[in-house]
C-alpha cells in the first residue's frame, strides 16, 4: 500500500482532523501524521498547497491527495471491512447522520468549540443548547435501537464523527441524558482518542478567541 500521511490541525482544537485520525486507527492503516498549526502566519499558504479547499484534514496516498473527514472515511472503509455497520439500513443511517453532523449543528460549534483544554458551566446560548438537544435525541433514537455501547452495536465511522460533539458536553457541562453521558464515557475512553487527548493537552498553541468561549 502507498505511504498515508494525515494532515491535521492543532490537536486541542481541531474536530475535523479528530475523525479520520480515529477512523485510520480503527482501519489498523499505518499513517504518519502532519500537523499543520492553526491561525498563524502564513498557515492558509501552506494548506492551500494541499487542497484547493484550504482546510484540514487531507489525506496523502501516495500522490494521491483526498481532503475532507468523510471522504477519508470512506476511502479508509474501502480498504478495510467494518468500519461502517454490516447492515445496510445502519450503514445508510450511520452515514446520514455523519452527513448531518458536518453540515448541521451550527450553533452548537460556533458557541461550543472543541478544547479539550476546557472544563467550563458556564450559560450557553439557547441556540447552542438547542443544538445540543437535537444531537442527544439523534443519539438516543440510534441507542435505543441497538445494544450499545456504540450507536451501532460495534464501534463505526458514526462513532467517530460523534467524538469531536462529546468532548463538548464535557468541557462545557452541557446537560444530557445518563443514556447519553454513558456513550460520551465510552468515546472519550477509548484508547485511540486518549492518545490523541495526551497529545492535545501538552501543546503549547493557543487559538485565544477560541478560549475565550467559556471563560
Amino acid at each position: 500500500m502507498n505511504e498515508l500521511t494525515l494532515y491535521i490541525g492543532n490537536k486541542n482544537y481541531s474536530s475535523w482532523s479528530l475523525r479520520p485520525f480515529l477512523v485510520l486507527r480503527k482501519a489498523g492503516l499505518p499513517f504518519s501524521e502532519t500537523l499543520i498549526q492553526l491561525d498563524v502566519a502564513g498557515f492558509k499558504d501552506k494548506l492551500l498547497t494541499l487542497s484547493e479547499a484550504g482546510t484540514v484534514p487531507v489525506l496523502r496516498v501516495g500522490e494521491e491527495i483526498i481532503p475532507d473527514s468523510l471522504e477519508i472515511s470512506n476511502w479508509a472503509a474501502l480498504c478495510v471491512p467494518n468500519l461502517w455497520p454490516k447492515d445496510a439500513q445502519d450503514k445508510r443511517q450511520a452515514l446520514e447522520m455523519c452527513q448531518r453532523m458536518q453540515s448541521d449543528f451550527e450553533a452548537l460549534r460556533t458557541h461550543a468549540p472543541m478544547n479539550l483544554r476546557r472544563r467550563t458551566n458556564t450559560d450557553l446560548p439557547q441556540s447552542c443548547l438547542e443544538d445540543a438537544q437535537k444531537m442527544t435525541e439523534m443519539w438516543e433514537t440510534c441507542l435505543a435501537r441497538h445494544d450499545g455501547p456504540f450507536l451501532f452495536d460495534d464501534w463505526c465511522i458514526a462513532d467517530a464523527f460523534s467524538t469531536p460533539y462529546a468532548t463538548r458536553f464535557v468541557s462545557y457541562d452541557i446537560p444530557r441524558s445518563a443514556k447519553v453521558d454513558t456513550y460520551i464515557s465510552e468515546l472519550m475512553a477509548d484508547e485511540d482518542f486518549l492518545d490523541w487527548e495526551a497529545e492535545a493537552l501538552i501543546e503549547p498553541w493557543e487559538l485565544p478567541d477560541t478560549d475565550k468561549v467559556g471563560l
